[in-house]
C-alpha cells in the first residue's frame, strides 16, 4: 500500500516528533544547523530515525526541514544541497530497513527564511526554484511523500505545495503551518484561509504543526475541519511553551498530554499526528496507544 492510498482508505497515521531539539539533545551545538549532522554524524540522524520506528511511527520525516539553496547559504552547505538531501533520505531509509516495520519516508520541507517581495528581497521564481530543486532532489532519492510544513505566510506555502506538486509524480504532498495563540500565524494567515486555499492548491493534508503546543493546534484543526469539512488533517504540535533551566530548554508537556490530544482530534478529520520541538519518542508512544485503544 502507497502512503496515498493509505490516506484514502482512512488509516491513521502516526507520524515522528522533533528532529531539532531531539539532536541538539544529543550533543548538536544550538544554532548549528541540523542538515549539517547528515553529512558529519550520520550516526545520530540514523539513531533519530529508529527511535521513533520503535515508538510505533507509521510516518518519518527526513533531516532536510532547512534544505533547500536558499536556507543551506547560512550554513555554508549551498553547494552540498545534493548531498544534504540525498544522503538525509539514505540514512532514514536504512533505520526503516532495519526496523523491520512498514514505514513511509516523508521528505520535510520548511520555509527559505526570507520574505517574498514586496515585503523582502526574496523573488518568487527564486524561491520557487529553491523549493523544486529540493523536492526533485528528494522525490528522485525515493521518498514516499512530502511536507511543506511550518509555513507562516500562505503566499509562500502556495508557491513551495505549487512547486513540489510538479515533482511529486503523484506522490501525496502535505501543507502545514505554524499558528500562534493568536489563532492566525505571525503573518496573520487564519486556519479557515489556509484550509481553503491549500486544498483548492492540491494539498492532499492540510494542517497545523510547531505553534505553541497540542491546544492552539487543537483549535486550528477544529477551525479548518469546520470551513473544509471532510479535509485530510495533519497536526504535529510542539510539547508546550519552553523554558530554560540551568542552561537548558526544556519542554513540560507529558506524553499522556499528547496522547489525550490525539484522541480529541481524531473526531474532526486528523488522520496523520506526530510531534515537533521538545517532543520525544515517549510522546509519540502516547500517540500511538491512543490510536490503538480508539
Amino acid at each position: 500500500m502507497t502512503l496515498r492510498e493509505a490516506i484514502e482508505a482512512g488509516r491513521v497515521l502516526t507520524a515522528d516528533g522533533a528532529t531539532g531539539t531531539m539532536l541538539q539533545a544529543a550533543g548538536l551545538a544550538m544554532g548549528q544547523a541540523p542538515e549539517r549532522w547528515t553529512l558529519e554524524n550520520p550516526d545520530a540522524i540514523r539513531a533519530l530515525a529508529a527511535g521513533y520506528a520503535a515508538a510505533g511511527s507509521d510516518l518519518i520525516y527526513t533531516n532536510t526541514f532547512g534544505g533547500n539553496r536558499i536556507r543551506l547559504r547560512l550554513s555554508g552547505l549551498e553547494d552540498r544541497i545534493a548531498e544534504v538531501n540525498t544522503e538525509a533520505v539514505r540514512l532514514a531509509r536504512e533505520a526503516i530497513a532495519a526496523s523491520g516495520r512498514d514505514i513511509f519516508l516523508v521528505a520535510s520541507i520548511g520555509p527559505t527564511g526570507e520574505l517574498l517581495e514586496p515585503y523582502g528581497d526574496l523573488s518568487v521564481d527564486e524561491a520557487r526554484a529553491a523549493f523544486a530543486e529540493q523536492a526533485a532532489l528528494l522525490g528522485a532519492a525515493g521518498v514516499d511523500g512530502f511536507a511543506c510544513e511550518t509555513f507562516s505566510a500562505l503566499d509562500e506555502a502556495l508557491l513551495c505545495l505549487e512547486a513540489v506538486k510538479e515533482v511529486a509524480a503523484g506522490r501525496p504532498v502535505f501543507a502545514s503551518m505554524a499558528f500562534e495563540s493568536s489563532g492566525r500565524t505571525m503573518m496573520g494567515v487564519t486556519p479557515e484561509d489556509a484550509a481553503r486555499q491549500l486544498s483548492a492548491a492540491g494539498a492532499d493534508v492540510v494542517g497545523a504543526n510547531c505553534s505553541v503546543g497540542p491546544e492552539v493546534v487543537e483549535a486550528a484543526l477544529r477551525a479548518m475541519h469546520e470551513a473544509v469539512p471532510g479535509l485530510h488533517l495533519l497536526g504535529k504540535p510542539n510539547a508546550g511553551l519552553p523554558t530554560v533551566a540551568d542552561g537548558r530548554t526544556v519542554y513540560s508537556l507529558q506524553p499522556d498530554a499528547m496522547g489525550a490530544f490525539a484522541r480529541r482530534v481524531r473526531p474532526l478529520g486528523a488522520c496523520i499526528l506526530g510531534g515537533c520541538c521538545g517532543t520525544t519518542p515517549e510522546h509519540i508512544r502516547a500517540i500511538r496507544q491512543a490510536y490503538d485503544t480508539l
